[in-house]
């Protein structure tokens, strides 16, 4: 993991998480779009980080530039945190945070490893993340989320899942995912089993572009089916 950090350095200081590819530019007007669709299903599931106070830590998993992060500012009082192995990525969220809002904790990670202390976190979000993680090096990401979390806090993993056609398409056609290796979510549910996370569940999102985002309703109804573009794992540490 730590190899790949000068390669999202290089990337980090005109990011647009993928939108240089034209599929995923129909499909959406801009990279929040598609970040937005995974924050609304995250306060579907956990409605209760609208009112959280800041008591309660978030911690987004391989920010990035922190734009999920930024749109979740608006909507919650609680501590928000991110970690990434590019500290150009890091550098680049600080520059582009809003001087108005409070800026989280950013904290730049030693390969999985980050500098947090144990049982500090109650909600997770790793997000796109694991298909630029070599497989065989995974497990140390769960473990190092498993530590950090608290008893009974939750990891939400969102994905590009790869049952979906336009999904593989878009991915082997962007250049910062030329390395992604895809993962099914029956994968992610193995190992948090494994790393004995409890209530595992998955769903699927993104069965509408976001562009089309008046139709977004129909994903509540159909969030079953291994169809859309990604897919949401939800697991809780339990003790």
């Amino acid at each position: 993991m730590t190899d790949s950090a000068p390669e999202f350095d290089a990337y980090s200081a005109e990011y647009g998480a993928g939108m240089e590819n034209p599929v995923k530019a129909l499909m959406g007007n801009s990279a929040e779009a598609f970040i937005e669709v995974k924050l609304r299903w995250l306060l579907r599931r956990f409605p209760d980080i609208q009112h959280a106070g800041s008591s309660f830590h978030v911690l987004d998993y391989g920010c990035g530039i922190a734009t999920l992060l930024r749109l979740m500012s608006e909507r919650t009082g609680a501590t928000l945190m991110g970690c990434d192995i590019s500290s150009g990525m890091l550098q680049e969220a600080m520059h582009a945070w809003p001087s108005e809002t409070r800026r989280p904790e950013f904290h730049l990670q030693n390969g999985a490893r980050t500098e947090l202390p144990n049982d500090c976190v109650d909600l997770v979000v790793l997000s796109a993340v694991l298909h630029h993680v070599e497989p065989d090096a995974r497990p140390d990401v769960f473990g190092e989320i498993r530590r950090i979390l608290r008893p009974g806090g939750r990891l939400v993993v969102f994905e590009h899942n790869p049952l979906n056609p336009v999904t593989r398409y878009v991915v082997s056609r962007t250049p910062i995912d030329q390395h992604a290796i895809l993962l099914r979510a029956s994968e992610v549910h193995a190992e948090l089993r494994k790393m004995q996370f409890a209530d595992v569940r998955t769903s699927y999102l993104m069965f509408v572009p976001p562009r089309f985002g008046r139709l977004a309703n129909v994903e509540k109804a159909i969030g079953w089916l291994p169809l859309g573009a990604q897919y949401a794992t939800v697991g809780r540490r339990s003790t």
